[in-house]
């Protein structure tokens, strides 16, 4: 801008000394050729033509020289405005240096800290590999072990289910057991019962049934197993249902009479036995018989009347006992 303001001001200059070169020539010429001025007259006129055109031309100069002399102080102001700001801008650009280096220093740091992180992060990386391959390791260990658990709960399934079939045969073993003790205790408590075994002899020398039969009580207990023999009543009572042997033996002595006895089961006779007498010698009669009894039946020795028999030393005994149990 400032070149082209001064090659204005040169040109306005040059239009100048040429206009007064023109005039001193003019002058010149009027002085040496005052004679001939009339014949000159056209040449002046148009010099004068000439001039004031370049008058004109040069006022108009001068309004655009002071059209751009004020221009030009316009254009100084907003150059020191533009300096100003120039130097706002430097002093900005100086403080944006400042902070540039202060950012590059911290740049430097972040480079540096990064350079730190990239070796750490290589580090990690190299642990992360390890890492991975201990855990590949475990997961494959791992694998391994629910192979073997899936093998174990297979094997603790199959164990269950032996188990339960076991314990449903212990269960079933009890209750056999169970059963089989029951079993025992009855049997116990049977053959407890089932021991029943008696004889039983007379005491008195001379039992005589006149015109009645009579109830033969043997009062002399030899044995009594289970106690189902009375020696009160000569009754003996079936403890246990089964089959019974009993056996009867009686005797007489000095007699002309008959010697008689007969067996009964709840009041109804089962054997009579009888022998006639014909001297003083001792006579004997003796048999023996397998009855069923049910529990309480009872079984009993007795006189026909008219006959009588003779005790001396265990001669007449009544005995029975238990065959087997049903």
């Amino acid at each position: 801008m400032r070149a082209a303001i001064t090659l204005l001001v040169l040109l306005f200059s040059m239009c100048g000394a040429q206009t007064r070169s023109t005039q001193t020539e003019v002058q010149t010429e009027s002085q040496s050729t005052g004679a001939a001025a009339a014949a000159e007259v056209s040449t002046q006129l148009d010099v004068s033509a000439e001039l004031k055109e370049l008058r004109d031309m040069l006022v108009e100069q001068r309004v655009t020289l002071r059209s751009t002399q004020d221009e030009l102080k316009k254009m100084e102001a907003e150059n020191a405005a533009v300096k100003e700001r120039l130097v706002a801008s430097e002093t900005k650009v100086e403080a944006l240096e400042r902070v540039n280096d202060a950012q590059e220093t911290e740049l430097t740091a972040v480079k540096n800290e990064m350079i730190k992180l990239i070796s750490e992060n290589a580090a990690q990386q190299t642990e992360l590999t390890n890492v991975k391959t201990e855990v590949m390791n475990l997961i494959n260990a791992n694998a391994a072990q629910d192979t073997r658990l899936s093998a174990s709960e297979t094997e603790v399934e199959d164990l269950k289910v032996e188990n339960a079939a076991q314990e449903a045969e212990l269960t079933a073993v009890k209750t056999r057991l169970a059963a089989t003790e029951t079993e025992v205790e009855n049997l116990e408590k049977m053959t407890e019962r089932s021991k029943v075994a008696f004889s039983a002899g007379l005491t008195n020398k001379h039992i005589q049934a006149r015109n009645t039969a009579l109830n033969l009580v043997f009062t002399k207990v030899i044995t009594n197993v289970g106690q189902a023999y009375s020696s009160i009543t000569g009754f003996f009572t079936a403890p246990v249902r089964g089959v019974y042997y009993f056996r009867f033996t009686v005797m007489d002595i000095n007699s002309s009479g008959w010697l008689g006895t007969s067996m009964l089961k709840n009041g109804k006779q089962v054997m009579y036995m009888s022998e006639h007498e014909n001297d003083a010698t001792r006579i004997h009669v003796s048999s023996g018989v397998t009855l069923q009894l049910e529990v309480g039946d009872a079984v009993n020795m007795q006189i026909p009347a008219g006959n009588r028999v003779f005790e001396d030393t265990n001669r007449s005994t009544f005995t029975g006992f238990l065959l087997f149990a049903l």
